[in-house]
C-alpha cells in the first residue's frame, strides 16, 4: 500500500518543554490508524500538529518533517493543506444554523458546489455516508442545535465530507456519547477508509481494538510501539504496551 503522511523525527514542545519526542510513523492510505496512550502522552498535539492546528499556540515549536503525498506539510499553504486534512474534535459543534446549511456552507465558500440541485446531491450524499441521511432527511431546514448529540457528532463528520478532504482526524469523537451513538460513529469510521486515510486519537482501547487497521502507542511523549492491530493487542512486544492494554496502569 501506498504511503499518505510520513512523519520523520517530529519533535513537539510547548514553552520549550518536549511533549513529542522524535516520532517517526508511516500512515498508508485507506487505512485507520488508532493513537492509544494515558493522559499526558502527546497524542492530541500528535493530532493537532498534522493539520498544523498548534500553528496557533504561541507557546508551541517544533522539529523534524511531516509528508502528505510526498510534500512538506509545513510548507503547504495553510487552507489548502486544511482541505485535504480535516478534523473532528471531541465535541461536536454544529454551526447555529440547519443541518443542510451546516453542510453546504464551507462548500459554497470555497466555491466547491454553486447551483442549488448540486447542492442537495451532496448533502444526501455524506448525509448517507454517516448514517444520518433516513434520520433527519424530513428536517433538513431545522436547526442543527436540536438533534441529538450523536447525531450533530455525524453531521460534523458529514459536513468534512462535504470539502472532500483526503485525510480525516478523529480527536475522541465518541467520548460523550451513548454506546449506540459510539457503534455508529465507529460504523461511518469503517466505511469511510474505503475513500479516506484516518487517524484516530481515543483512550478506549477496546475501541482501537474494533475499528483500527493499526494502532500506535504513545507513552510520556515517545511512539513505544506502532503494529497491525490484532498484533499488538494479542501480543504487544513492549511491555508498557501490554500492560497498558491490560488496563494495570493509564
Amino acid at each position: 500500500m501506498v504511503n499518505k503522511i510520513k512523519v520523520k523525527n517530529l519533535s513537539c514542545y510547548y514553552n520549550k518543554q518536549c511533549v513529542l519526542n522524535s516520532l517517526n510513523i508511516n500512515i498508508l492510505q485507506h487505512e485507520i490508524l488508532s493513537i492509544i496512550g494515558p493522559a499526558n502522552s502527546g497524542k492530541t498535539t500528535f493530532l493537532r500538529t498534522l493539520n498544523r492546528m498548534n500553528d496557533l499556540n504561541v507557546n508551541y515549536s517544533r522539529k523534524g518533517e511531516i509528508y502528505l503525498d510526498n510534500n512538506n506539510i509545513f510548507f503547504m499553504n495553510m487552507e489548502s493543506l486544511r482541505k485535504r486534512i480535516g478534523m473532528l474534535f471531541e465535541m461536536p459543534i454544529p454551526l447555529p444554523m440547519s443541518i443542510y446549511d451546516n453542510i453546504v456552507y464551507a462548500p459554497k465558500l470555497l466555491n466547491i458546489v454553486s447551483n442549488k440541485s448540486d447542492q442537495d446531491a451532496m448533502v444526501e450524499k455524506v448525509l448517507k455516508n454517516v448514517s444520518l441521511w433516513n434520520e433527519v432527511k424530513d428536517r433538513l431546514n431545522s436547526s442543527a442545535m436540536k438533534i441529538s448529540g450523536g447525531q450533530q457528532q455525524r453531521l460534523c463528520i458529514a459536513r468534512i465530507l462535504a470539502i472532500n478532504p483526503e485525510v480525516i482526524l478523529f480527536d475522541e469523537p465518541c467520548s460523550g456519547l451513548d454506546p449506540i451513538s459510539t457503534a455508529k460513529v465507529e460504523e461511518s469510521m469503517i466505511r469511510l477508509k474505503q475513500k479516506y486515510t484516518i487517524v484516530l486519537v481515543t483512550n478506549n482501547v477496546k475501541q482501537a481494538s474494533r475499528v483500527s487497521d493499526k494502532t500506535a502507542f504513545f507513552l510520556m511523549g515517545k511512539l513505544i510501539e506502532i503494529n497491525e492491530t490484532g498484533k499488538l493487542f494479542i501480543s504487544p512486544q513492549k511491555k508498557q504496551t501490554g500492560d497498558y492494554i491490560t488496563g494495570r496502569f493509564g
